[in-house]
């Protein structure tokens, strides 16, 4: 195990980390992991601990799985045995570096010294987005899953009172608080790369992350690859995905079928049309950036609120 992964993109959930995974897959010097979320050095996050529509939706992967070669890509799971993380990499080629995006390992309290034991030598990778769109962004993914029924303030007030517990709750406020991890991860890999959302996709980004990175400069997405959506009926959305009836629907009615009714049940998130009050959504980050502004070393009033 020692000296895996080289890279870890350790969040944050919902600022292009899936975005920065599909660029490392495809780079030639990287070999990103088979389970492209394999939150393996997250080992506070407890999978007993979580609600059933949480395990609903963080399927474990079938042993069958593990006895394929090579192994097939998967987007996420919860790996904790160290001999099948390693197998996540053994289609690395000699001179790859290894790389694990697994968001949760910012909001982890064990996993930036579970990275380090690893790998002191790993190149980690952040990046943090405006608090009020992140926040909005994971509420319109929870509202799509049928995992929140409220209007987006009134879900906000609701998560900042909850213990910000991995598989409890969305932790739609507490995954926009991001002092307390950066303060995690800084004393733990000081040369960490922090990046900011808002100026990711942008030419000079990607040489720098590829000069950090220590790999041979590769163009990135000048966009964000992965289109979010939003739900049209949330509560229509909550039968189907957690609902025993709802989920053997989905099992029986033909692939065609099933695509559209996704179209019909989804539309594409603009930006342009997020009506809430941004002024009082400010109101629950402002002192968060303020101390965030401080460890960085750099004003981020590219953040608009």
């Amino acid at each position: 195990m020692q000296g895996i992964p080289n890279i870890a993109v350790i969040g944050v959930a919902k600022a292009g980390t899936t975005s920065m995974a599909s660029w490392l897959e495809a780079h030639p010097d990287v070999a990103m992991a088979r389970i492209k979320e394999s939150n393996f050095f997250a080992t506070d996050i407890d999978l007993d601990r979580f609600t059933s529509q949480f395990k609903n939706l963080s399927p474990q992967p079938a042993e069958a799985y593990w006895a394929s070669k090579p192994l097939k890509p998967l987007h996420g799971a919860f790996v904790k045995d160290a001999n099948r993380y390693q197998r996540l990499f053994e289609h690395a080629s000699p001179g790859q570096s290894t790389a694990d995006c697994s968001p949760s390992y910012f909001f982890s309290e064990q996993a930036p010294e579970a990275l380090k034991k690893s790998n002191p030598q790993a190149k980690v990778i952040l990046i943090l987005r405006n608090p009020i769109d992140r926040a909005y962004s994971h509420y319109l993914m929870a509202r799509k899953y049928g995992m929140v029924k409220g209007d987006f303030l009134e879900e906000l007030a609701e998560d900042q009172v909850k213990q910000p517990v991995w598989g409890n709750s969305e932790n739609i406020y507490h995954l926009s608080c991001y002092a307390e991890g950066l303060k995690r991860w800084q004393t733990a890999f000081p040369d960490m790369k922090v990046c900011l959302y808002e100026e990711l996709f942008q030419s000079e980004q990607w040489d720098s992350l590829c000069d950090y990175l220590q790999i041979s400069r590769q163009a990135g997405p000048s966009t964000v690859q992965f289109q979010g959506k939003e739900s049209r009926r949330p509560g229509i959305n909550a039968f189907v995905m957690h609902h025993p009836i709802g989920k053997l629907f989905q099992h029986l009615i033909p692939a065609w079928l099933r695509s559209w009714a996704i179209k019909r049940l989804t539309k594409p998130i603009d930006s342009q049309s997020f009506s809430f009050d941004r002024k009082a959504a400010w109101r629950y980050f402002h002192k968060d950036v303020a101390e965030v502004e401080a460890l960085l070393g750099r004003p981020l009033s590219l953040w608009p609120h």
